[in-house]
């Protein structure tokens, strides 16, 4: 099964952007730019077992990746395998870590966070609409993995196949990313 060219030019418009040939590296790469950020979709191949991942840029990464800046918040995002009374038997058994601690019940019970910065962390949980725009991405991509660096932008990375996305998703994961992305640029530059 090759790649659905329509749904390629369908994320191109969304993201006012165009489909890049980069296929040295990945066979889908789709350039763009929401609320004046450049970002990107990227898949390794279209089609099953490989995911999707979105870029939205705030520093400048045009001379590639940099170290995170001392003082700006890396943080990273992964949702829990498990819930409730079941996450306490997956620790346990060892499946799944405990995470570091963040003082917000709806993000303690929902993923597992690390970060650089537990006060920044903080922070940027506690800042209105970000935890919103988090389980909103949740909700809609079924992230496996959100990272955050105030100093260089956001990361998701979603397990659903490029051809199997539903329209719908990608226009709701770009704008809640885009809309968090303008939070973390006026407040934490």
């Amino acid at each position: 099964m090759g790649v659905e060219t329509w749904k390629l030019e369908a994320v191109a418009n969304l993201i006012e952007g165009r489909v890049v040939d980069d296929s040295a590296r990945v066979e889908i790469c789709i350039k763009g730019s929401l609320l004046g950020f450049p970002v990107t979709m990227e898949a390794f191949r279209a089609g099953f077992p490989f995911g999707v991942t979105y870029f939205l840029e705030i520093g400048d990464l045009s001379e590639g990746y940099k170290p995170v800046d001392p003082d700006a918040l890396n943080m990273t995002f992964y949702p829990r395998m498990t819930r409730g009374i079941g996450s306490f038997f997956a620790r346990l058994l060892l499946l799944e870590s405990k995470g570091q601690p963040i003082d917000e019940p709806r993000i303690k019970s929902n993923f597992l966070v690390s970060y650089n910065s537990r006060e920044r962390a903080e922070r940027f949980v506690h800042f209105p609409g970000v935890l919103e725009k988090i389980l909103k991405l949740e909700h809609y991509a079924k992230f496996g993995e959100l990272v955050i660096r105030t100093d260089a932008g956001i990361s998701m990375s979603q397990p659903q196949n490029f051809n199997s996305l539903d329209m719908e998703v990608v226009k709701e994961s770009f704008n809640t990313i885009s809309e968090l992305g303008q939070i973390m640029f006026d407040n934490f530059q």
